[in-house]
């Protein structure tokens, strides 16, 4: 089932109109019109085709009507690709009709930018593998250095290799640079070495099982070199869905690290949820205590959402399952009154294996659009239902509540949601990595170092085998409001 994306009427970023082609593309890179690639690395992604947000009148009165947020109205997505290789090439394309949008030859560290309006499917195609991000701008001048706001990405970053766990990372960073926004997570003692685009280097000495957060500036390309393995994390815990990749590369693994909070709102239907294919038992630990937090069994085809109390966490498995963050949607708490500052949405990604069960949750409280994308024609099991997925296309989900897929060829998702109220709600995002379809099955070679007693030490090598898992259920999560 396909959907046709709907077009926003109105217009912020004037000069994009002016294209016919729908597309801007601008880079200090000269253009090459010929390269021969022997591999093929590709990303793709839908820029959303609603960029906009209405809130309560009266925050906490849910019957006080809608108004609109004209500061929220987007009109296009930005694809920003960084090289990690010198001579990597570049090809951008429409996937609705194949067109070739733009190319450029980039090397490392340098940039590429195309700019999509609101509702294109697009296609990134590289030689090498590269960083590529989607994000959100209310309005995107030819000189990016002017831009007065810039879209945080709430995501995890993949290394050198395609790997969320490395000791080599290349991103370009984009936030506003006077918060910690950017945090890394060494799974092992690590030193860490910054290099920014100019040559500027910062070093930084992180323990195992810590974790520390930096400024970086936007729009500036950074290498993280580090002695021991590591993640890295943008954004912070509030009303964006992302998904955690597990430390045994991709996403159905069986221990996760990631940030969390102190001060949940109890009546706020967010927070963390694990699902399972098939019955597992979790133990969540405080990564700044290194306590134990709680311990729960998840039914196979089901899962569990909890709101750990602690600055970052990490989560066991005994079986494969997966993380994320979630947030469902509601502008209303278990009490009855809005709050529209708990609108929750966002545009996240998670890869599928190939021939391994992958369960993930999509918000109840929202409207959903899951596209399954695939490089290769591929046949897809979802929920117990075949269907068969043509080479550079999609399927679309958006049914609510835990699906689990299979594939027998490597997929893409990419889940967007935004609430239901009112009915004609806007998704609000800032911006997500791309993954590299050929990569999501790539696995790191790290250790992880025991946190306590009863903390195993996991050794996770090249080679793993795929799960096989089963079942499907639909959880209902917490409900409630938070104050921003």
């Amino acid at each position: 089932m396909l959907k046709n994306p709907v077009k926003l009427g109105s217009s912020v970023a004037i000069f994009i109109i002016l294209f016919s082609s729908s597309f801007l593309a601008f880079s200090s890179v000269s253009v090459s019109k010929v390269c021969a690639q022997d591999t093929e690395y590709d990303y793709y992604g839908y820029v959303p085709a609603k960029i906009y947000d209405y809130n309560l009148t009266d925050a906490n009165n849910v019957t006080s009507g809608w108004r609109l947020d004209t500061g929220s109205i987007a009109k296009a997505g930005l694809v920003a690709i960084t090289g990690i290789e010198d001579d990597t090439h570049v090809e951008v394309y429409r996937l609705d009709n194949g067109s070739l949008v733009s190319e450029a030859t980039i090397g490392s560290m340098e940039k590429y930018y195309v700019v999509f309006k609101n509702g294109t499917f697009f296609r990134v195609v590289t030689n090498k593998l590269a960083s590529v991000l989607l994000l959100n701008y209310e309005s995107i001048p030819l000189d990016y250095g002017s831009l007065t706001s810039y879209p945080l990405p709430f995501t995890f970053y993949y290394d050198v290799n395609g790997a969320y766990v490395g000791k080599e990372f290349i991103l370009m960073a984009v936030q506003f640079d006077i918060y910690l926004q950017y945090t890394i997570f060494a799974l092992e003692k690590a030193e860490v070495t910054v290099t920014r685009e100019d040559g500027d280097i910062q070093p930084y000495s992180i323990e195992a099982n810590a974790w520390k957060r930096l400024i970086w500036e936007p729009f500036r390309t950074y290498k993280i070199e580090s002695t021991g393995n590591i993640m890295i994390h943008a954004g912070n815990i509030d009303t964006t869905t992302f998904f955690v990749p597990c430390t045994e590369g991709g996403f159905v693994g069986k221990t996760f690290f990631t940030l969390s909070r102190n001060d949940w709102d109890t009546r706020e239907s967010y927070g963390f949820r694990v699902s399972a294919a098939q019955d597992a038992k979790i133990t969540v630990w405080n990564l700044e205590t290194k306590q134990q937090i709680l311990t729960a069994d998840v039914q196979a085809g089901s899962g569990f959402g909890f709101k750990p109390q602690a600055p970052a966490i990490v989560v066991q498995s005994d079986q494969p399952v997966t993380l994320e963050y979630v947030h469902n949607g509601s502008l209303e708490n278990i009490d009855g009154a809005g709050m529209y500052s708990a609108y929750g949405s966002g545009v996240a990604y998670i890869g599928v294996k190939p021939g391994e069960d992958t369960p993930f949750y999509l918000p109840v409280d929202s409207y959903v659009e899951a596209y399954i994308f695939a490089s290769e024609e591929t046949d897809i099991s979802l929920d117990g239902n075949d269907w068969t997925i043509r080479a550079n296309s999609y399927y679309l989900i958006t049914q609510p509540g835990t699906h689990i897929m299979r594939g027998n060829r490597k997929l893409v998702i990419e889940v967007l949601n935004w609430p239901f109220e009112p009915e004609y709600q806007g998704l609000q995002y800032e911006g997500v990595q791309i993954p590299s379809i050929q990569a999501v099955d790539v696995v790191p070679d790290v250790s992880l170092t025991p946190l306590g007693e009863s903390f195993p030490i996991t050794y996770v090598v090249i080679g793993v085998a795929a799960t096989a898992i089963g079942g499907l259920a639909v959880l209902q999560f917490f409900r409630g409001r938070r104050k921003k």
